[in-house]
């Protein structure tokens, strides 16, 4: 569960801002086109801002885009999108999600973006996922709907592909709500074409959704029919608005004789992907 701003963090976040870039409550004030007293009101909790002007303060304090999503959260905005990440960001940003997806392994794994386009991956995914579905294997531009709906997908191996599915979709379906991003939006309307999809899929898919991820069950070549857990978590901190927004999708067997067994298979296999960063 997400941990709810305090009370009186846009002032303390304000103070703080103000203090490192050095600069008065005057300073502040005349700069903005506002008065002391109402900044004072700010830091000290007696007011709370209007977006513009929070905006003119992420401004002229020079905040990045987390940053001025963070003031944007304290003072009860939703956030702002944020633009390409410089060269230093990215760097850091590519090695740590890197860092996370080998940590994963041997379980299946993917760095997706808010619309669920894939966008890393690990050698469990590799192994696990990734070949079961030949049409997309190799291919660098690809949804993670594409995994369980393509013809040649895994919900050939589903006892309950359609509800797994509709789980999916119901998150997808939030997030267009929530953020209308264009691409969510056109991923979405592509996907509810499908006329496999049954026409009850938002009841089925909210009945499935827990807390904690959903359940699948499946039957992989070679294997019997075992329950697996899947979960998706937002990459980063839950105290921090994520830029880019980003999500680690990941497949876990109940079985931990499984686990052992994946380990295996992934210690005797070299991987090559475009999308495996290691």
């Amino acid at each position: 569960m997400s941990e709810k701003i305090s009370d009186g963090a846009f002032g303390r976040l304000l103070r703080f801002w103000r203090q490192v870039r050095k600069r008065s409550q005057e300073d502040v004030a005349l700069e903005i086109n506002s008065s002391i007293r109402h900044i004072s009101f700010l830091e000290n909790g007696k007011s709370l801002p209007s977006r513009e002007i929070t905006r003119r303060l992420a401004t002229y304090f020079g905040l990045s885009g987390r940053e001025t999503n963070n003031l944007l959260a304290a003072a009860g905005y939703s956030p702002m999108a944020i633009g390409a990440l410089n060269q230093r960001d990215t760097t850091i940003l590519r090695q740590s999600l890197t860092a996370t997806l080998r940590g994963f392994d041997p379980f299946p794994s993917a760095i997706i973006d808010r619309g669920g386009d894939v966008k890393m991956i690990n050698r469990g995914w590799v192994e696990v996922l990734g070949a079961r579905v030949p049409s997309i294997h190799q291919e660098t531009d690809f949804n993670l709907m594409d995994i369980f709906l393509a013809e040649d997908g895994i919900r050939h191996y589903m006892d309950n592909w359609q509800d797994g599915v509709c789980a999916l979709l119901m998150t997808l379906q939030q997030d267009v709500l929530m953020y209308q991003d264009p691409s969510a939006i056109a991923s979405l309307q592509r996907y509810l074409k499908d006329p496999a999809l049954p026409a009850d899929w938002q009841v089925r898919g909210a009945n499935l959704l827990t807390l904690s991820g959903m359940h699948l069950r499946l039957s992989l070549p070679g294997d019997e029919p075992r329950n697996y857990i899947v979960v998706i978590n937002t990459v980063g901190s839950e105290r921090f608005i994520p830029d880019p927004m980003l999500m680690i999708f990941s497949v876990f067997p109940q079985d931990e004789e499984v686990a052992g067994r994946w380990q295996a298979r992934l210690a005797d296999n070299s991987y090559e992907h475009p999308l495996l960063p290691y």
